[in-house]
């Protein structure tokens, strides 16, 4: 398998490479790598599009609400506000819904059972 050496291989047809090649752009200035990096969110392999997203937030400090092996509809939203962004409009504040999603009822109930284990 082709080793990613370098960030053009972001275009690269193996999944692996260009996930790998995504955070090889350190030595280019971010107005070139953060929209390849935003145009990776549309990848069709969720490992490439989970990797452009880290490397966005590590970037940029930035999330969106961008959830990787979300729906297609949920994941284009994302990708809107990171368009929005990096267009200079102010995207809609959407929280990430990991820190928004309710405990189901299993966790619920492994919380309450920690509780009342005694330390």
């Amino acid at each position: 398998m082709a080793k990613a050496r370098n960030f053009r291989k972001i275009q690269h047809p193996a999944p692996m490479v260009r996930a790998r090649a995504l955070s090889l752009g350190d030595r280019k200035p971010g107005a070139q790598v953060v929209p390849a990096l935003v145009g990776r969110l549309d990848d069709p392999d969720p490992v490439v599009r989970m990797a452009a997203h880290e490397e966005l937030k590590q970037r940029t400090g930035r999330d969106f609400g961008y959830v990787p092996w979300a729906e297609d509809p949920e994941r284009q939203a994302a990708v809107g506000r990171w368009r929005d962004w990096l267009s200079g409009k102010e995207p809609r504040a959407t929280p990430s819904p990991q820190t928004t999603a309710t405990a189901t009822p299993q966790h619920q109930a492994t919380t309450q059972i920690r509780r009342t284990i005694p330390n």
